[in-house]
């Protein structure tokens, strides 16, 4: 398949285009395909979001349970504690 049937009349990457680049392995895509994903934002977003579950629009995502986001803060205060106690330790205090 030549390059000119992997992009569409803009220059972007057709859905032909995207999946060749999918199928090549890493360093191996054609240089144009490259080049042209490397350098076109919508590309990008569109290379990106292929995977993506699809969310209706304007939905927010789910914050982080309130258990979660406390776990979470106690694991950094003990942290923070731990590498305190060692630092004082260290310098014998």
């Amino acid at each position: 398949m030549t390059t000119h049937a992997l992009l569409d009349g803009r220059g972007c990457l057709t859905e032909a285009g995207l999946a060749a680049l999918r199928r090549a392995l890493p360093g191996k895509a054609a240089p144009e395909l490259a080049a042209h994903l490397a350098a076109c934002p919508r590309c990008q977003e569109r290379a990106l979001s292929i995977d993506a579950p699809l969310h209706a629009k304007g939905k927010k995502a789910a914050a982080p349970s309130l258990g979660r986001t406390l776990l979470i803060m106690g694991v950094i205060v003990v942290v923070i504690v731990l590498a305190l106690a060692t630092m004082r330790h260290l310098v014998g205090r």
